[in-house]
């Protein structure tokens, strides 16, 4: 079965969604003012990918394009533009790659109140270029490397924010 995402017709089992939860101490309202700045994205990157902004926009607002510079499995560098969209301060946006890596990439970030603090959801949707290749290689590499970035972006949230009692973080795939 086929359908069209964003201009691009795929076929519905070339899509990989992933899904990933932090449940943190902290109100919506101190999450979101660490992810609307610059500074979160370059914190919550595994040093090894080496992290660049390099493009002029910063804030995290509708229509904002952010360029950065990353390095791919820690080896290759690649430019990757990402436009930022469904603001929606303190409860999230979604960043949607116009260049990357992928053959399609979209990122919903959502910051959701719960009693104990802010529910941190992660939902990452992607297609990996080259067909049954592709597939071959999320299911070798991608989708492993996915879960170690939001591994490392759990544990620099925890440190950053605290986990209320009994929490835990989980990962769907």
């Amino acid at each position: 079965m086929q359908m069209i995402l964003h201009g691009l017709a795929v076929d519905l089992p070339s899509v990989h969604t992933k899904l990933y939860e932090l449940q943190v101490a902290a109100p919506p309202e101190e999450v979101w003012k660490f992810f609307s700045t610059v500074e979160a994205l370059a914190v919550l990157t595994p040093p090894n990918r080496r992290m660049k902004q390099i493009g002029s926009e910063r804030a995290v607002v509708d229509g904002a394009l952010h360029v950065m510079r990353i390095w791919v499995f820690g080896l290759v560098p690649v430019i990757w533009k990402s436009r930022i969209s469904q603001v929606t301060p303190p409860y999230g946006f979604t960043d949607q790659a116009e260049k990357s890596p992928f053959q399609f990439w979209r990122h919903r970030h959502d910051m959701i109140p719960t009693n104990g603090g802010t529910l941190i959801r992660d939902i990452v949707a992607y297609i990996v270029p080259f067909g049954k290749l592709g597939k071959a290689v999320n299911k070798l590499f991608v989708g492993k490397d996915l879960d170690r970035l939001f591994e490392h972006r759990h544990r620099v949230l925890r440190e950053r924010f605290g986990t209320p009692q009994s929490s835990e973080s989980s990962a769907t795939h």
